[in-house]
């Protein structure tokens, strides 16, 4: 066979196979890849590796269980809602200024990402600002900033850029 018919003829092929395997599909808010039957979040992927090499969690701090303002934070969740919310176990939680954001696991009830911000020297939870439930086939982190930003417009995109699930429900 002359290279002319067969370098097309391999790249038809080629496209083929690929094509059988890959596709990609709408789903609520955007698009998911299809590999073989399994749902991959390609854009998420794209956002968490920009956004890992651009982000700047300078002013972002991170308070430990024994802190103050931890504990004041961990008692504004399970106060929240009870009885449900007084199981509330923190898994991560990143403040800048007045704002926080933790992430929290219960007993009985799905994971959260919860948006509280300090108000007279008392964290207060802003209830349009609580993500509960889990993201596959989406990435986690990409699908909760996006819903945050759009419940919560306010809340420092820098804060929002350094939060990163660490709780097994959303990995």
């Amino acid at each position: 066979m002359k290279k002319k018919v067969a370098l097309p003829l391999l790249s038809i092929v080629l496209l083929g196979v690929i094509a059988s395997h890959i596709s990609f599909k709408p789903a609520d808010h955007s698009f998911l890849m299809v590999v073989d039957g399994i749902e991959i979040d390609v854009i998420g992927k794209i956002q968490n590796q920009w956004l890992s090499h651009t982000q700047n969690c300078e002013g972002v701090s991170q308070a430990q269980e024994g802190q103050a303002d931890f504990q004041a934070i961990q008692y504004a969740i399970q106060s929240y809602s009870p009885p449900q919310s007084q199981s509330a176990r923190i898994a991560g939680l990143w403040t800048l200024g007045e704002w926080t954001l933790t992430e929290v696991e219960f007993e009985a009830l799905m994971p959260a990402v919860v948006t509280l911000r300090k108000d007279n020297n008392e964290q207060k939870i802003v209830s349009r600002g609580i993500w509960s439930g889990h993201t596959k086939p989406w990435m986690a982190a990409p699908l909760i900033r996006t819903y945050l930003t759009t419940q919560v417009p306010e809340i420092p995109s820098q804060l929002l850029n350094c939060f990163e699930p660490r709780s097994k429900s959303f990995n």
